[in-house]
């Protein structure tokens, strides 16, 4: 039986460090695994990735040593359940505000007696020397992520960070600050605010914490800060900079 390397690499509190992917090329995720990522988030809440297409993903990373972590579209039980038997280990699920709603994706994720998922592990069926012990030892290979993105999150994060199974909280200061009525408004009191209560809740409950880079916070910062896992470039973002820099290289060359 496999464990997941990133859920015990977070739990000792190394730092890590990721990029975002939605694009459908594996090449593309293959190429950022052997740059030296610690992670993957494959997007799929905003991105044209479904459930066909992340398959070849998870073929490619499995041997790259380069986890994936799956970004699934909403706190989805069926969604979940069929994420996880195509071979998901590490789920990310958006926009979670209340206890309920992470007891709700736990046990999405869990068989019984500690969820409700069905069992029928697709991939695994055909990759797993023991099956039986799959459906005993499926909730601890699990990596199970849920995302503080609202006014209403920060205000319950003492109860959503105490839920048992949600082993990490990743902050959206995006969609956190449009809830605030302070859309990208980086340094507007009020954001950094809820930011802190959000950050100072997680670290109550000895979980590691995830953010993305915004305003003058940079990903060194934010590290340095007490932040346990952080991605903060896209695929294309880094695309861009890399096309930018050859651009302004070449023509600074031949002028």
């Amino acid at each position: 039986m496999t464990s997941n390397r990133l859920k015990a690499r977070l739990t000792s509190g190394k730092k890590s460090l990721g990029v975002w992917t939605s694009g459908i090329s594996t090449v593309v995720t293959e190429t950022l695994a052997a740059s030296g990522y610690d992670f993957l988030f494959l997007d799929q809440e905003h991105g044209p990735q479904g459930l066909a297409e992340t398959i070849p993903h998870l073929q490619t990373l499995a041997g790259t040593g380069c986890p994936p972590v799956v970004r699934v579209p909403w706190n989805d039980p069926v969604y979940l359940k069929r994420l996880l038997d195509i071979g998901a280990e590490s789920v990310m699920v958006p926009m979670v505000e209340t206890a309920e709603q992470a007891k709700a994706a736990v046990a999405a994720c869990r068989y019984p007696p500690r969820g409700y998922r069905g069992f029928g592990p697709l991939r695994f069926v055909g990759t797993e020397p023991d099956i039986d012990a799959y459906g005993r030892t499926a909730h601890e290979r699990l990596l199970l992520i849920v995302q503080i993105e609202s006014e209403k999150a920060v205000s319950n994060i003492d109860a959503i960070a105490a839920v048992d199974g949600v082993d990490a909280l990743y902050i959206g200061p995006n969609d956190l600050s449009g809830t605030l009525g302070h859309f990208r408004e980086w340094d507007h009191p009020s954001l950094q605010k809820a930011i802190d209560a959000a950050f100072a809740g997680i670290k109550r409950a000895g979980k590691p914490a995830g953010i993305v880079p915004y305003g003058k916070n940079t990903i060194a910062s934010l590290f340095k800060g007490g932040y346990t896992m952080i991605a903060g470039s896209t695929e294309l973002s880094l695309l861009r900079a890399a096309a930018r820099a050859e651009i302004e290289a070449i023509r600074k060359q031949i002028s």
